[in-house]
């Protein structure tokens, strides 16, 4: 009979669980250990038993092919995990009661002789034996009995290994799932084992086309030596540190990570572990710190001369006019005079044009002014609950002749949206402004084959509205200076370059905030967040005009 204690003793079969080692493929060294035993000893046979809940099985075996567990209720080994004897010996089973009548004994493999040493865990549980058995009846000599007890202590220490080797994949699994940084785990030759979401959402890339890809692979050309060179590092020296290193994503864009990378020894092979912290978000903030610098130091700028221009533009646009005027009376008067001559007639056409070529000119340094001032925080304007699909709408009515002739409309909009706090003239300036700007991208004449994309979605505490277009899109290197003052890539003449920096601050004054992304010959999103009223962080009573 078998012990209640043992044949439910759950923590002993916990602690053989956490091995991970039942039901594994035959490994040399195990294998090794049991011929070696058996030679010492002079039997034919010799096991490496672990004793399971109902079952004992086999994970090295000599003598007994073909063989790999048997029944534990008739088991020799759970007999001897339950003495209390450093080695458990039945000299000659039929001479012993308890396993005289054992199936194991009367039938094949015909036990007479076992010895076993019992295999303990780090943590003391029995696990099974290190056995040698023999049909014939035999003593153990000491020597032997020593033999098999170094030989179980090798057992006991790659079994120990093995824990080991498991719980650091569990800890690495877990710093895979877990991480908010790119994580992967590559073989010695630098192909990728494991990656973790954050590593697939940041290169968008699936499981098939990264798993067994060599890392360097997925950086852009021009750094895939300096991954190399990182990778030897950390295979020579076990830790390795790299600033703003790039992989490349599915689209081609270059993803920024700050690298660190250690060594992890796993049995007899070895793994690097790589984890990377996206530098985006870093980036983003420092684009931003400088563009609140320069919209900063505009202001100032703005402010101090908007008065220095507009008063002597002022003036000379009034005796602009009053020139103009001036010319169309003397034209009036001299064309009724008797016998004009053509020449005259012509310096009067000539100079009416200089003049009406001066007036626009003036007019447009006019207009830049009054866009510059929108910087300076010298005027104010109160701010209030704004419906945001009304306000979408109001600028979509705005562009509708343009949109017509130019992009299939498509509207996306939250029902029942709450209101967020902002100038409500002010974001349909913003609105018809991203609207206007998108509709450029795209070559007039082809509503067929575009879209004009406008969405509105509430986002915990705000509210965002994205504006998308299927146009040109915008090149990388050009991205990063969009909302800079002044900055266009229309043709001379076609714009100031204000509009985007304008609608910019006017968002960021709102508690907004203003993104943007593109992707060259696909179109460009741009996404505009505000607050809800309920979230505003406090009442935001003026905005620039």
């Amino acid at each position: 009979m078998l012990s209640p204690g043992l044949l439910y003793e759950d923590n002993r079969l916990c602690a053989l669980d956490r091995h991970g080692i039942l039901d594994t493929a035959a490994e040399p060294e195990y294998d090794d250990i049991v011929q070696l035993a058996a030679t010492l000893c002079g039997v034919p046979v010799a096991l490496i038993s672990l004793v399971d809940r109902e079952r004992q099985w086999f994970k090295a075996n000599v003598g007994l092919p073909g063989v790999s567990e048997t029944a534990r209720c008739i088991s020799f080994c759970t007999f001897a995990i339950e003495q209390e004897q450093e080695v458990f010996v039945i000299e000659d089973a039929l001479q012993d009661v308890r396993f005289a009548t054992s199936p194991l004994v009367e039938g094949a493999p015909h036990i007479r002789f076992y010895a076993g040493v019992p295999i303990r865990s780090e943590d003391g549980f029995l696990l099974g034996t290190l056995c040698v058995i023999d049909s014939v009846p035999r003593t153990l000599s000491e020597v032997q009995r020593r033999h098999l007890l170094a030989l179980r202590s090798q057992v006991e220490l790659l079994m120990r290994l093995r824990l080991r080797v498991r719980q650091s994949e569990a800890r690495n699994r877990q710093l895979l799932e877990s991480s908010g940084d790119a994580v992967f785990l590559l073989d010695e030759a630098g192909h990728v084992l494991e990656f973790n979401p954050v590593a697939a959402r940041l290169l968008g890339r699936d499981a098939a086309t990264v798993l067994g890809a060599n890392l360097e692979t997925l950086a852009p050309e021009g750094e895939r030596v300096l991954v190399r060179e990182a990778l030897e590092e950390l295979l020579e020296k076990g830790s390795v540190r790299v600033n703003d290193l790039g992989l490349r994503s599915a689209r081609g864009e270059r993803v920024s990570l700050d690298l660190t990378g250690s060594l992890q020894e796993v049995g007899a092979s070895r793994r690097l572990l790589l984890v990377g912290h996206d530098l985006t978000e870093k980036r983003f903030l420092e684009r931003q710190s400088l563009q609140n610098d320069r919209l900063a130091s505009l202001g100032v700028l703005a402010a101090g001369i908007a008065h220095e221009i507009n008063n002597p533009i002022a003036y000379v646009l009034a005796n602009l006019s009053h020139l103009r005027d001036w010319l169309e009376r003397l034209e009036r008067r001299l064309m009724s005079l008797p016998g004009p001559s053509a020449a005259v007639s012509h310096s009067l056409g000539e100079a009416h044009q200089v003049v009406t070529e001066s007036l626009v000119g003036c007019r447009r340094i006019r207009d830049i002014v009054h866009d510059m001032r929108f910087f300076s925080h010298t005027s104010e304007e109160s701010l209030t609950p704004v419906d945001i699909n009304a306000s979408l709408d109001f600028a979509l009515r705005m562009a509708e002749p343009q949109q017509r002739s130019t992009a299939r409309l498509e509207k996306r909009y939250e029902p029942e949206l709450p209101p967020v706090l902002a100038s409500e003239s002010r974001l349909s300036q913003v609105f018809l402004n991203l609207i206007v700007n998108a509709l450029q991208s795209m070559p007039e004449g082809s509503s067929r084959g575009h879209t004009l994309r406008v969405c509105s979605v509430r986002e915990g505490g705000f509210v965002r509205v994205d504006v998308s277009d299927t146009g040109h899109g915008i090149a990388p290197e050009v991205l990063p200076r969009i909302f800079d003052p002044f900055f266009t890539t229309k043709p001379a003449g076609a714009g100031t370059g204000l509009g985007l920096s304008i609608s910019h601050a006017i968002v960021r004054k709102m508690g907004g905030e203003l993104r943007v992304s593109s992707e060259p010959g696909r179109g460009t999103t741009f996404s505009l967040l505000l607050p809800l009223v309920a979230h505003a962080a406090e009442p935001m009573t003026a905005l620039a005009s």
